[in-house]
């Protein structure tokens, strides 16, 4: 079975997986000027992962 560590480490590559999807999605990686409801969306989606990853950690420490 995987332990504490590696259920910690697999949500925290899903995690920045997600992130890298969702910004190449959104055009955060263009050369052009990124619109600045594109830039809240964004700001928006790093404070869900952030929460997604904390909950993720908590939970997983109490396995």
């Amino acid at each position: 079975m995987v332990g504490k560590l590696g259920i910690i480490l697999v949500i925290l590559i899903l995690v920045f997986t997600f992130y890298l999807v969702i910004s190449i999605g959104a055009g955060k990686f263009s050369k052009g000027e990124t619109k600045p409801e594109t830039k809240k969306y964004l700001r928006s989606v790093n404070i869900l992962l952030i929460i997604v990853a904390l909950v993720g950690i908590v939970l997983s420490l109490f396995l």
